[in-house]
């Protein structure tokens, strides 16, 4: 399973615990080299292989969904309108999910899916109803696709992140062409805030969301839901209010091998020493903190004062558990960084330590790994040596489908790209989506 950042909820996510002119042409587009308002590498040019077809291949969906009448719904947009993604999942080299809003408008609502490698895009946003007119243009929709016909949408408000009236959780099993929507989420004492960072499936059946409800003294308090049954139904199974277990310091990401098994990663930004990280063997109703073992040579790493330590969300490829650790050591000034790649059986029964770059990690094959953020590192070896194989001035939500296909939703100030690579993360292209038609719409 691949770990899948929310990306749309950072922003919102950093406002609660503290808040570009792109072509629209529906074909891949060189990068220009003097673009100044989203500039993607530091290429003058992208070589011919890097460049995606602007021909795409037969849409395969030919059921027309039903438009959406009721004025207080998401509306659908025009066929041919540019849009922006802000989350995107790829399922392989040509079909992904993705959720975004018109093009520049910083609205992520709307849900689409596309069958030619990113180029275009069919929409397939729920019949989601606001409870005002107000509120249409500020529902943010949070995702997660098991496969091309499988996908579970929720919603929650972006600027002001209060509290929605019975939100619930959207499926859909037929790759977008109807949803069902869940019986409502409990929210009866939350009064804060409500943001969604995560909502994620270990199996058809076995389902979770991660919501921030408040943050307050090295706090960000958390509820979880559990759904046992595809997602129709949610229990919530940790309570912020009553839990003290894994309340204190930022969540950074949640990831779960099965039914019971699960991972809870965090950052204490330095008020506490060590790594924060959890695991539960029951659904998420219970976690323990598990202590990392020190890596060679750095004996204090976890114990010592001076080190400022973070994990990065967690993911898992079949039967392991990737870690970024990433560490500043401030007895000099400045500090200096220090991170290490942890790797274990899903069970934690056995963790190896390498130096790494920092950032994010993806891997396919436990061979090929990346480490991504600004600086994009790749190890060829199971993370043994590491190579800057490109740098941008972006950040990034990376999705690899093999060991040269790449995709990533580009963040610059308030613009986005879906920007696509053919060389590993070498190079990147930039893609321009639009909405096209369902067949025989």
């Amino acid at each position: 399973m691949r770990r899948r950042d929310i990306f749309i909820a950072e922003a919102v996510l950093l406002i609660t615990l503290a808040g570009c002119n792109l072509p629209i042409i529906g074909k891949a587009t060189l990068i220009p080299p003097t673009l100044p308002s989203f500039p993607l590498t530091g290429t003058d040019t992208i070589p011919a292989h890097a460049q995606p077809s602007s021909t795409p291949p037969p849409i395969t969906p030919t059921i027309t969904p039903t438009a959406t009448v009721n004025p207080l719904a998401i509306p659908r947009l025009d066929i041919g309108s540019a849009i922006d993604l802000t989350n995107i999942q790829m399922l392989d080299s040509q079909n992904g999910w993705g959720i975004g809003g018109p093009h520049s408008s910083g609205n992520s609502g709307h849900v689409f899916r596309t069958a030619d490698g990113g180029v275009s895009w069919f929409e397939v946003t729920p019949p989601m109803i606001a409870s005002s007119s107000s509120e249409v243009g500020s529902l943010g929709a949070v995702g997660f696709a098991l496969n091309t016909d499988t996908d579970w949408v929720t919603y929650q408000f972006t600027g002001t992140p209060k509290v929605p009236v019975n939100p619930v959780v959207w499926k859909t099993v037929d790759g977008g062409r109807s949803w069902q929507a869940s019986s409502p989420l409990n929210t009866s004492d939350l009064n804060e805030v409500y943001t969604v960072s995560t909502i994620t499936f270990a199996s058809p059946n076995a389902g979770w969301i991660l919501i921030h409800v408040g943050a307050g003294m090295n706090h960000d308090y958390v509820a979880l839901y559990r759904s046992t049954d595809g997602g129709s139904n949610w229990s919530r199974v940790i309570n912020p209010y009553t839990d003290e277990g894994i309340q204190g310091c930022v969540k950074t990401g949640i990831i779960f091998s099965d039914g019971s098994s699960g991972w809870l990663t965090g950052n204490c930004n330095g008020v506490a020493p060590g790594a924060l990280l959890f695991q539960t063997g029951d659904g998420g109703a219970t976690w323990n903190s598990i202590q990392l073992p020190a890596p060679t040579g750095r004996a204090d790493l976890f114990t010592g004062m001076n080190n400022v330590c973070g994990v990065a969300a967690p993911f898992i490829l079949t039967n392991q558990i990737y870690l970024g650790v990433e560490c500043m050591d401030m007895s000099n000034n400045p500090g200096t960084s220090i991170s290490f790649l942890y790797r274990s059986p899903v069970s934690g029964s056995g963790w190896t330590s390498l130096a790494y770059p920092g950032g994010d990690i993806f891997t396919l094959n436990g061979n090929r790994i990346w480490a991504l953020g600004k600086d994009i590192y790749r190890s060829d070896d199971g993370g043994n040596n590491w190579t800057k194989i490109s740098t941008v001035t972006w950040d990034g939500q990376f999705d690899f489908v093999s060991s040269t296909l790449g995709f990533a939703v580009a963040k610059k100030d308030s613009g986005y790209g879906l920007v696509q690579t053919n060389d590993g993360g070498v190079l990147w292209a930039l893609l321009s989506p639009v909405v096209v038609a369902w067949p025989g719409a």
